[in-house]
């Protein structure tokens, strides 16, 4: 992560504190569960409502959200923050497309990610610089990932690894390390570790790489999920909060969904376009909280 040079020495040396390596899988480890990485994965999916990969229903949300100061200043171009604060999201699992269209104080941003494709509208005209496209593709992933996530694991997963749980108040998280090929955005792969609440299975925290985009290569950021919501079938998050836990250490972004819903039966050309129309253009339904059926 490139640290700009208006950061006094000092300031950077705050930064640095508490910062720590990514997590490895040690040699030593044992568990008496007899519960592996495939199985624990096998475990919060089926927690979460079970493999979304192939539903051919869609999926409609709508988020707000804040930056830290912080990383918007470290990372002008991947947060986009002029751009990037509320949203709306539309995403078809079986047709492998995720559309988002956000909206910030500069103006509105599309991008709309189809398999390895992607195209990125800015205020209704295409944007066609490689960076831009570049770092579009590794945040649109990335996503997909928190908001999807143990399918989007399911999917992309080349080999998973146990770790030892964590605690963290007073609740021992289980841990399973998973690279993904390919990884986020351009990035031929990068890796995943999922923390799990030991009772509900649900996915409490992914701490992950991000080797698609130059100036985030080597970082390593964690999100995690305060609060869950009922979609159909699935149980998905809805609350957010990452941080950056290396080279430094700083809070990043918070987020949180602000309606949701799914089964419009739009058709793929009303999202395929720097705006939405049709049915893909209707507001998002209210939350609906886990605790109902």
């Amino acid at each position: 992560m490139r640290i700009p040079s208006l950061l006094l020495p000092a300031a950077v040396a705050v930064l640095l504190l508490g910062c720590a390596p990514f997590p490895t899988v040690p040699s030593d480890v044992s568990f008496d569960d007899g519960l592996t990485a495939e199985g624990l994965l096998e475990r919060t999916l089926a927690a979460h409502g079970g493999d979304l990969s192939d539903d051919p229903v869609d999926f409609n949300l709508a988020m707000d959200g804040e930056w830290s100061s912080a990383i918007v200043r470290i990372q002008p171009v991947v947060t986009d923050a002029g751009y990037r604060i509320s949203a709306r999201e539309r995403y078809r699992p079986a047709d492998r497309l995720y559309s988002v269209r956000h909206q910030g104080p500069d103006g509105t941003k599309t991008i709309i990610r189809q398999d390895e494709n992607i195209r990125v509208y800015y205020d209704g005209v295409e944007e066609t610089d490689p960076q831009i496209l570049k770092a579009s593709a590794m945040t649109t992933d990335a996503f997909e990932l928190f908001h999807f996530g143990p399918s989007f694991l399911k999917r992309r997963a080349a080999d998973m690894s146990r770790l030892p749980d964590q605690r963290e108040n007073d609740i021992d998280y289980r841990r399973f390390l998973v690279v993904i090929r390919p990884g986020f955005g351009e990035a031929e792969e990068d890796q995943v570790v999922v923390w799990m609440h030991p009772e509900t299975d649900l996915m409490f925290r992914v701490h992950i790489t991000l080797n698609g985009f130059e100036t985030t290569q080597g970082a390593h950021v964690d999100t995690t999920f305060l609060e869950y919501h009922r979609l159909g079938d699935y149980i998905l998050p809805s609350r957010f909060a990452e941080r950056v836990r290396g080279p430094i250490r700083i809070h990043a972004h918070d987020w949180w969904l602000t309606g949701a819903d799914h089964d419009r039966g739009w058709s793929l050309d009303e999202v395929r376009q720097a705006e939405f129309s049709g049915t893909a253009a209707d507001a998002e339904g209210p939350l609906q909280p886990i605790s109902e059926n």
